[in-house]
């Protein structure tokens, strides 16, 4: 499955392989494992995180946030 800027999807993981997740903008990671702990990191564009799956996380869920455009105000 790809995921493009601005939106939101799943990744399977294949069990016991490391598997390299990068994107060029922010993103967060959440990570639900089978006994119902829930792990989330926020990545800035551009930083590999790599996850390597026992058997125990149920589901990665990526948010990759998309970049603003035109001018934004500076408070």
């Amino acid at each position: 499955m790809e995921i493009g800027p601005g939106e939101k999807g799943s990744i399977e993981l294949p069990l016991g392989e490391k598997t390299a997740l990068k994107h060029n903008r922010p993103v967060t990671y959440q990570v639900e494992t089978v006994g119902g702990s829930l792990i989330e990191v926020e990545v800035p564009g551009g930083v590999e995180f790599n996850i390597t799956s026992a058997g125990d996380i149920k589901a990665v869920n990526v948010n990759i946030y998309d970049a603003p455009r035109g001018p934004s105000e500076v408070v």
